[in-house]
């Protein structure tokens, strides 16, 4: 009773103390591929989100009030660089528009009316690429204990995007791999997570806050299929991105806490030829947990830098 007590105050002071913005809109990155480009975004009430400092109350009574996050009506522009888009808003707050035509290599700023709550950008991936790498987010590149509903729940509702903690050494991994690419401007390196959009600019706070590469942030719809079926929503938005870029071959990152070993194996089957590496970061916690054939340990090539090439497939192409 106390605690509850507590929480409802926390969360009365918060609102006067920390307020919100106006609307805003959340922006999606955006990757230029074979049919063009989607640009895509929901219009919201305001949300803000827990400031770097906050405590844990403060954070979890941000991060309910960013999932409960009501849509609304809005008329909507779009812009990347001279071009611009009307987009129709839906029930929801959702809208999007496509494009056919791509402008030149490298990130491009998405701006809008209302104005983006947090930095997007468009792709376009130099023709020179051949190699693209997708990473998972929870418990690959973010420490979220995923096996732990109670430690997950913590991790993810009770602290900033700040306070979350990294796995150690990735970050400079990705971004040696980017460096080694033809064109690192615009090097295909995608971040796909099952987390709602409505934390979008939390994940880019911790993409930021601990020195990640940029890259196209993939985030769940709510609404898209089931809430616990990782595995068709991971599966629907890598065989999209697969799709979207023909030419590339893709190294993939993940871990063993749910099913990114069977998804990554069912792809590489599904596209013969196309997934050059893959590597599992362990955090399964059952030892009979199966190791897939062919799918490397990502403790061991974060303590060895020589298998760089390996992540990178091996192909002299990605050089």
């Amino acid at each position: 009773m106390r605690a509850l007590l507590l929480l409802g105050l926390t969360m009365a002071w918060s609102a006067w103390a920390w307020g919100d913005d106006g609307l805003h809109n959340t922006v999606d990155d955006a990757v230029a591929g074979a049919g063009g480009f989607v640009l895509a975004g929901r219009v919201t009430e305001a949300r803000t989100a827990a400031h770097p400092e906050a405590g844990r109350l403060h954070a979890l009574y941000r991060s309910a009030r960013q999932l409960l996050t009501d849509g609304e009506h809005a008329e909507v522009r779009v812009r990347v660089g001279q071009r611009a888009w009307r987009a129709e808003v839906d029930d929801g707050g959702y809208w999007q528009v496509r494009e056919t035509a791509a402008p030149a290599p490298g990130w491009h700023p998405i701006d809008s009316d209302p104005p983006p709550s947090s930095d997007a950008g468009l792709l376009v991936p130099s023709p020179l690429h051949r190699v693209g790498i997708v990473s998972d987010v929870d418990d690959t590149v973010m420490v979220s204990e995923v096996n732990d509903t109670h430690r997950l729940l913590g991790n993810s509702l009770t602290l900033p995007p700040e306070q979350r903690l990294a796995v150690p050494g990735l970050a400079a991994l990705y971004a040696g791999l980017v460096a080694a690419t033809p064109h690192p401007p615009s090097a295909p390196l995608f971040y796909l997570s099952a987390s709602p959009r409505q934390f979008t600019d939390n994940l880019r706070r911790f993409f930021a806050a601990n020195g990640f590469p940029r890259g196209v942030l993939l985030a769940k719809r709510l609404g898209e299929g089931s809430l616990t079926d990782q595995r068709g929503y991971k599966t629907a938005r890598l065989t999209a991105l697969f799709d979207a870029l023909p030419t590339l071959r893709f190294v993939l990152f993940g871990d063993d806490g749910e099913q990114d070993p069977e998804i990554y194996a069912a792809l590489a089957e599904r596209y013969p030829g196309r997934v050059l590496a893959i590597w599992i970061r362990r955090v399964n916690p059952d030892p009979a947990r199966p190791r897939l054939p062919g799918q490397g340990d990502l403790a061991q090539l974060l303590a060895d830098p020589r298998l760089l090439d390996i992540a990178a497939g091996g192909d002299p192409e990605s050089r």
